[in-house]
């Protein structure tokens, strides 16, 4: 009598069991899934600016297919008016969520025009006004931008190092800087922190500065005038590397051997003629952090907790080799991005190390 009674909770706790498990994966595949739709602020294509915003939104297509989020981008082509369109139309689709970047503040003075914002918004690169952070309204999701001072001081620390290596009778070392622009958070930050390393290291001297407006044609004719009168420029820290490789070509023209150290920012792909001595990049990758901590977010019923600063700027050594290639092939997908996610059991922490040895060993 015992034994029958076993058996029959036994089974019971089978069938109560496999019931669960039925709805479960019933209840997964009626939920639809997350959409979200990313206004990209730059080029879809090859231009004189670089591929990098097409890779941001190549990297996050990526983490969508692997955490099956509904995944758009729309491409603004460096057009404000265009963008500000493009959010008009996206505020009116059936995205759950907005991400979108604020260059030069366009997005933040469209949305103080609306009566009304009737979906959550994501801010990634650059942080939005100072107003929308201290409020803090029910539609602002939160921001995440790269530590873009970090950047600047990284690349001129760098670049420093290289031209000791190369130059090694003691001269001194003679700064060209080209800048981004005068207005966007990532330009003046990179500025900033070039202007820190200057500080600590007396010995390396400032000879010119200019804008180059994130240009590989402004980066050639800003340089090559430049280094026409002033022979003695050594180092060439830019903004990004699309100006790198315009004063790259500049100094070919018009400077002896040995040539200047040139280095940028972004982890561009580009032609082995053009390729500056050093490039800080990773922040590529900025965009496939926020929509993991988006998912997490969503998924977990919490709030986007970050303080806005992201720590993923590092120079393009060998260790980082393997995912630079990755990106560049479009070979991101075999990242396992779910191995970063929160909702995993034994979640990795999302850095550039770790995304380079989840490639190198698998995740």
């Amino acid at each position: 009598m015992i034994g029958s009674v076993r058996s029959t909770i036994f089974f019971a706790w089978l069938f109560l069991i496999s019931f669960a498990e039925a709805s479960f994966a019933l209840d997964s595949a009626d939920q639809s899934p997350l959409k979200v739709h990313f206004v990209n602020p730059g080029h879809e294509f090859d231009n004189s600016t670089g591929l990098f915003w097409r890779n941001v939104s190549i990297a996050m297509e990526a983490v969508a297919e692997d955490l099956h989020v509904d995944f758009t981008s729309s491409y603004a082509n460096r057009n404000h008016i265009v963008m500000k369109d493009q959010l008009l139309e996206a505020l009116q689709s059936d995205a759950d969520y907005l991400i979108v970047v604020d260059e030069k503040k366009a997005v933040t003075q469209l949305l103080k025009q609306l009566d009304t914002i009737n979906k959550p918004l994501l801010f990634i690169f650059n942080a939005p006004h100072d107003q929308l952070i201290a409020h803090k309204p029910k539609w602002l999701v939160g921001y995440l931008a790269p530590n873009n001072f970090d950047a600047g001081y990284k690349l001129a620390r760098s670049l420093y190092k290289e031209a000791q290596r190369r130059f090694t009778d003691e001269i001194s070392i003679n700064m060209l800087a080209l800048y981004g622009d005068h207005l966007t958070d990532s330009a003046v930050s990179r500025q900033h922190g070039l202007e820190l390393f200057l500080r600590q290291h007396p010995q390396v001297h400032l000879v010119h500065s200019d804008v180059a407006n994130w240009s590989k044609d402004e980066g050639f004719r800003k340089s090559i005038g430049v280094l026409s009168l002033s022979h003695n420029i050594n180092v060439i820290w830019a903004a990004n590397d699309p100006i790198a490789s315009g004063a790259l070509l500049a100094a070919r023209q018009t400077t002896s051997q040995p040539q200047p150290v040139i280095g940028g920012v972004n982890w561009d792909d580009v032609a082995d003629n053009e390729r500056a001595d050093v490039s800080v990049g990773g922040h590529v990758l900025l965009g496939a952090a926020a929509l993991i901590m988006l998912h997490d977010a969503h998924y977990q019923q919490r709030a986007f907790e970050t303080d806005g600063n992201f720590e993923i700027f590092e120079p393009n050594t060998q260790e980082f080799r393997g995912l630079i290639d990755a990106l560049h092939q479009k070979e991101l997908t075999k990242i396992n991005f779910k191995r970063f996610s929160a909702t995993h059991e034994q979640p990795w922490q999302f850095s550039l190390q770790n995304l380079a040895k989840c490639l190198d060993i698998g995740c």
